[in-house]
């Protein structure tokens, strides 16, 4: 067997020192443990199969609609107003109209339209399968709408024959059997159940689960399940997607969701354009009647007074200027009437938030434009009405935006009034003329013109009116819908998006690496226990004598001729490198080793005694006393006379009548050695190891024996065994791997500078990884027991 005889010194202990970072040795302290990867990777994959055997997959679905931006603002005068926040930009339209498709209002339409409130499952093996869009039976619910939008039940219908069935309770125990088509009372009411196929007794003995939820939670299932958002950053285009376990449920849901917000727009415009319609006929009424009194006046007038119209040649030319202005004075007083109508109509509280007349036909088109931007924000805040309430943030810009705009519709009504009654004095300042011009005409004949312009506003401003009724009608029945589809709803791919197999075991991978691995980090991190050969050549200047293999043997003594195991070797190779350190030494017998620890727990004793037993083998005559006082061990490793009461070294201390051969025995093995125990217990053990006495057995020892082992008392604990340090040629200090605290290594570095223990050299106890560290005992042993 080959030895390592030179014994490795490290470099004296600095303040300053920086230890090197050992990637070989960081790396070793996670291979050592690689069965914690193993099996971290196993647990992890293992949950990772379960979870994908047992979740439902899910697949998405998706479709793309254009949302319709027809009206623009570029070009009005309120278009200052953008940048004030009071009107809406395109962004915000998308906005709210993808609000309005995500409305609870119109997703509980969808619900109740496809009945997804009503579930059917087939149990399988594993996990449960929905059957849509149909099931071999179906339920009816007898009961009221109100009841059924909240009910909450569970079926299982068991198939028996074509005609028969049975309710099954929660752990599948037969509850009732029953006919299908009678009608069955139940908790939420009367519900008949029927069969969907004529040949059902095919499906004798399957199972199907019949699942009833309230529709408004369903609808906000599904709606907390919809992504829609814009395709583009300014694109109108927005896509609709939702992610579900039956690829056809999603695609309805989509598809119906869509239709349903196409004719929610298509009423709302359809609405608007009654609201037209019917302030326009009020309008008729009102002018009908007046023009109908101007007519009648009109031809009483020419009755009562026999009038013609034949007119004079003189007064021709001013008659047809007279008319020019005339015509020019009816258009003003035409469009002042409007604009008073119009004004009536909005600054009214029963107007507020109605709609106004569109397209009435001002001369303006600023105005013109104010009022299909009025209209269009009193549209969008009706349908947000539907599904939300005043105080929402929504409407509530919204109506700053409506005041604004009928805060500027008024201004500019009122700015064209002005114009227009400027224009029409000037003009009514020429019809004074052409009156005075006229003054020598036929009274008469001047009172008829007088009627007969009344007559003509009232006649203009009627067929206005039914000029714009009719394009309200035409509007109404050609209105467009605010979403042009562009692609129906469709998967994306034949596989399911959740759960992502290939992602989940990615994850499992990684988690099955980097939670061992972070175990190990910490308690490396937390540790500050001795774990190699390495800590304590990071820490100690002394010599480092090697290590002793830990072992599963219950023997004590590990030591014999015929052992060959690892820590038999590790103490043969240990006895070998005492020459090595005592080599300076003159003594040719009586050689002292002490054998020490920071604290109890370390293996002084075990050391101590299978050291004096390889020397003995050796042929050395070799003497092991027990100098621990206050908890010895020595009863535990030797078989004492007296066990641990056996008379020994405080003994022979405290009764000066008692020799030396009194308290030593001999050991009842093969290569006995001869044993000094440390006797019974004093109460003042410091002060006894101070006595004469003392000194008289090393005296005795030194002489007739080759080897004196002594088994110490713990030095950071007590003074006992600095007091008879001055006996010892070597003293071995002993640190246990994983059991020794790396602060307290301090204490032996502190010994071997003050040299307050002479000779002193560390052995590590309890080692568990032998490879390349001391002596090379486990090449060619391995780990054999005793």
């Amino acid at each position: 067997m080959k030895s390592n005889s030179k014994l490795k010194k490290v470099k004296p202990l600095s303040t300053n020192k920086s230890v090197d970072f050992n990637f070989r040795e960081q790396i070793m302290h996670y291979l050592k443990r690689w069965y914690w990867f193993a099996v971290g990777l196993l647990i992890c994959l293992a949950l990772a199969y379960i979870y994908i055997r047992y979740t439902i997959p899910k697949y998405n679905v998706s479709a793309s609609i254009m949302i319709s931006q027809d009206d623009s603002m570029g070009e009005s005068e309120l278009a200052a107003f953008q940048d004030l926040g009071l009107l809406e930009n395109k962004s915000n339209k998308i906005e709210n109209e993808i609000q309005i498709i995500k409305s609870r209002t119109l997703i509980t339409n969808v619900v109740k339209r496809l009945k997804l409130n009503v579930q059917y499952f087939s149990q399988g093996r594993v996990l449960e399968t929905e059957n849509y869009p149909e099931s071999i039976i179906e339920i009816s619910l007898l009961a009221p709408d109100s009841i059924i939008q909240s009910a909450s039940k569970v079926f299982k219908v068991k198939i028996v024959s074509n005609t028969k069935f049975s309710l099954l309770g929660e752990g599948d125990e037969k509850l009732s059997d029953h006919s299908f088509g009678n009608t069955i009372k139940t908790s939420i009411g009367d519900v008949v159940i029927t069969p969907n196929f004529k040949e059902i007794g095919n499906k004798k003995g399957e199972t199907i689960k019949i699942q009833i939820s309230p529709i408004k939670w369903i609808a906000e299932s599904y709606r907390n399940g919809l992504g829609i958002f814009p395709v583009g950053k300014n694109s109108s285009v927005v896509q609709i997607s939702l992610n579900d376990p039956v690829k056809e449920k999603a695609m309805d849901i989509i598809n119906t969701l869509i239709d349903e917000y196409n004719e929610a727009t298509i009423n709302n415009k359809k609405q608007t354009s009654a609201r037209t319609a019917t302030f326009i006929n009020d309008r008729l009424d009102l002018i009908s009647g007046d023009l109908t009194e101007v007519d009648d006046e009109a031809a009483g007038y020419k009755a009562k007074f026999g009038l013609t119209n034949d007119i004079s040649a003189q007064t021709q030319r001013v008659a047809d200027s007279d008319t020019r202005n005339l015509q020019e004075i009816t258009q003003l007083s035409t469009q002042l009437s409007l604009i008073e109508s119009t004004r009536s109509f909005i600054l009214s509280q029963e107007g507020r938030y109605d709609l106004v007349p569109a397209n009435l036909g001002f001369d303006d088109p600023n105005i013109t434009n104010t009022a299909t931007r009025y209209n269009t924000l009193i549209s969008q805040r009706n349908r947000l009405l539907t599904s939300s309430s005043e105080q929402n943030p929504a409407v509530i810009n919204i109506n700053q935006q409506i005041d604004g705009l009928r805060q500027v519709l008024i201004e500019s009504l009122n700015s064209l009034k002005g114009a227009i009654n400027i224009k029409l004095n000037s003009l009514k300042t020429q019809d004074r003329y052409f009156s005075g011009k006229l003054y020598n005409a036929p009274i008469r004949q001047k009172d008829l013109r007088v009627i007969e312009r009344e007559q003509t506003i009232k006649e203009q401003l009627y067929l206005y009116l039914l000029q714009k009724r009719e394009e309200a009608e035409i509007t109404s029945h050609v209105t467009l819908s605010n979403a042009q589809i562009i692609d129906r709803a469709t998967t994306i791919g034949s596989y399911p998006v959740s759960p992502n197999k290939k992602m989940i075991y990615v994850g499992a991978l990684f988690m099955g690496l980097m939670i061992p691995f972070l175990i190990i980090y910490v308690s490396e991190l937390l540790n500050v226990k001795v774990r190699s050969r390495q800590d304590l050549e990071k820490v100690l200047t002394m010599p480092i004598l090697g290590s002793i293999p830990r072992t599963k043997t219950k023997d004590k003594i590990v030591v014999s001729r015929t052992n060959r195991s690892g820590i038999a070797e590790a103490f043969r190779i240990l006895r070998t490198n005492l020459d090595f350190l005592m080599a300076g030494s003159n003594k040719k017998k009586g050689k002292v080793i002490f054998v020490t620890s920071t604290i109890s727990g370390e293996g002084k004793t075990l050391v101590s005694s299978n050291l004096a037993k390889t020397l003995t083998i050796s042929g050395k005559k070799v003497a092991f006393i027990g100098t621990d006082f206050r908890d010895p061990k020595f009863h535990n490793f030797l078989d004492l006379p007296k066990g641990k009461d056996t008379e020994g070294f405080t003994n022979f201390i405290m009764n000066k009548d008692l020799s030396p051969q009194d308290v030593i025995y001999a050991e009842k093995s093969e290569d006995p050695m001869d044993i000094l125990p440390p006797g019974v217990i004093p109460p003042n053990p410091a002060e006894l190891l101070m006595q004469d006495r003392v000194a008289e057995m090393f005296v005795y020892l030194q002489k007739h024996y080759d080897y004196i082992i002594v088994d110490t008392a713990p030095v950071s604990l007590v003074t006992d065994t600095l007091l008879i340090g001055h006996y010892s040629d070597l003293s071995i200090f002993i640190v246990r791997e994983n059991y020794s605290d790396k602060r307290a290594l301090q204490v032996p570095e502190n010994f071997h500078r003050e040299k307050r223990l002479p000779n002193m050299a560390v052995l590590l106890n309890a080692s568990f990884n032998q490879g390349g560290y001391g002596y090379g005992y486990g090449y060619g042993y391995g780990n054999q027991d005793a």
